[in-house]
C-alpha cells in the first residue's frame, strides 16, 4: 500500500531514577516496515521539573539512535521545546523535509534538507544522557515525515536521482548524484549513510567550563579546556576546509556579568556583536527556554532567535565567542545554544 504521511509522532517517555551522568537508551523501538522510510524533521522535549526548586531538570543531550548509531546531535532540556501553546519556546525544524516536497513546491538544496534519514527495514529510538540526577518523568517528541512504497517515494520527492553538490563560498563541491530509494533513502543530505561531503544538522551549546578573564573575549576552545566536551567546541581552525559550520539561530542564557556575543573570524576589520545582557536589558539572542519555570511562565514564545543573514566558517579561523561586563563571569555561568548546519567535508 502506498502511504504519505507529512507528519507523524513518536513519543519516548522516561520514568523513574537517572543518575548523573548516565545514558539512556528508550527500549520503545520503531521498526521501519520494509517498504518505508522516515525523515526526522524535529525533536522536542517535555522536560523533567524539580518540584522544590522549580526548575528544569538538566539533561547534557539528547539524541537519535538510527539502526543502533548515535546521531549526531547534541542537544540539552531547553533548547527544543515541547511545541504547545502553552510552552515557552519555539522548536526548531531540523531541515526542510525531501519529503515534503508536495507542500514546498520544491526539491530543497542539499544544505536545507538536513533531516535525518531512516531507510527500511531500520530502527528509530532515542538516547539521554542526564547532567544531573532525575527523579521525574520526562519525554522525547519525534515529528516525522513517512512514505510507503517505492515509486510513491519517487513521487513525492519528484525525482528519481537527486544531485546532492552544493557551493559554500565560491568552492563547489560534489559527488555522485543519490538514486531516491527505500535503500538508498539516508544516502541524502541528514543520513548517516551519505558519501561525503556529507550534511548534517547541527544542534549544539557550550557552557564556560572556566571563569571569563574581564573584558577578554571567551572562546569556547575545547583544546584549551574552556569546555567540557569536544561537542561543545565553538573554536575552529578550518583553513584545511575539512568542515564548514552555518549558524543559523543562537539562542544564550546569560549571566548578570554578560555583556556581548560575536562571530569571530580572524583577520576580519570588523566581527559582528550582539548584546546578551541579562533581563530587563537586551538579550538579543534569548533562548527556547530558560532552567527557572517561573521565568518561562512569563515569556512565552521568545527564542531562539534566527539572523538575519546566516553566518558560515568556512576556510577561516575562528568561532562563537562571549565578553563580560568587566566583572568576571564564574565557570558554568553563561549558555550559548546554536542551531545550524555542518558539513564535513573530506
Amino acid at each position: 500500500m502506498s502511504v504519505w504521511d507529512p507528519v507523524i509522532t513518536f513519543r519516548f517517555d522516561h520514568t523513574g531514577e537517572q543518575a548523573a551522568g548516565a545514558e539512556w537508551v528508550s527500549p520503545d523501538v520503531y521498526r521501519v516496515p520494509p517498504d518505508e522510510v522516515l525523515e526526522i524533521f524535529r525533536v522536542e522535549i517535555k522536560p523533567a521539573v524539580n518540584p522544590t526548586t522549580n526548575t528544569i531538570r538538566k539533561l547534557r543531550y539528547v539524541t537519535l539512535m538510527i539502526d543502533g548509531n548515535e546521531y549526531p546531535l547534541r542537544i540539552n532540556s531547553v533548547m527544543v521545546p515541547y511545541d504547545v501553546a502553552t510552552y515557552p519556546g519555539v522548536a526548531v525544524d531540523l531541515g526542510i523535509p525531501y519529503l515534503w516536497r508536495p507542500i514546498t513546491g520544491r526539491i530543497p538544496a542539499p544544505h536545507e534538507g538536513t533531516c535525518p534519514k531512516v531507510a527500511r527495514g531500520q530502527t528509530l529510538t532515542v538516547k539521554t544522557v542526564a547532567d544531573e540526577t532525575l527523579t521525574e518523568s520526562y519525554s522525547i517528541i519525534l515529528k516525522a515525515a513517512r512514505v510507503r512504497g517505492a515509486s510513491k517515494l519517487v513521487e513525492v520527492v519528484g525525482t528519481s536521482v537527486v544531485d546532492v553538490s552544493f557551493t559554500l563560498d565560491r568552492d563547489v563541491y560534489t559527488k555522485a548524484p543519490v538514486v531516491v530509494g527505500l535503500e538508498t533513502f539516508d544516502e541524502l543530505p541528514g543520513g548517516l549513510k551519505q558519501e561525503k561531503p556529507q550534511i548534517f544538522p547541527w544542534l549544539t551549546y557550550a557552557r564556560n567550563r572556566k571563569a571569563t578573564t574581564p573584558n577578554q573575549w571567551y572562546d569556547f576552545d575545547y583544546t584549551a579546556g574552556a569546555v567540557d566536551w569536544d561537542w561543545q567546541n565553538l573554536s575552529w581552525n578550518l583553513v584545511n576546509k575539512e568542515k564548514a559550520f552555518l549558524v543559523n539561530a543562537l539562542g544564550v542564557i546569560p549571566h548578570a556579568n554578560a555583556k556581548a556575543l560575536r562571530l569571530y573570524v580572524e583577520g576580519r576589520i570588523t566581527n559582528p556583536e550582539f548584546s546578551i545582557k541579562p533581563m530587563p536589558d537586551v538579550n538579543e539572542f534569548p533562548p527556547a527556554m530558560f532552567y527557572e519555570v517561573a521565568t518561562n511562565d512569563t515569556l512565552k514564545r521568545i527564542g531562539p532567535r534566527f539572523l538575519v543573514k546566516p553566518f558560515l566558517f568556512h576556510g577561516v579561523k575562528g568561532g562563537i565567542q562571549v565578553i563580560d561586563s568587566g566583572t568576571s563571569i564564574p565557570a558554568n555561568g553563561v549558555e550559548v545554544h546554536v542551531y545550524g548546519t555542518q558539513f564535513i567535508l573530506r
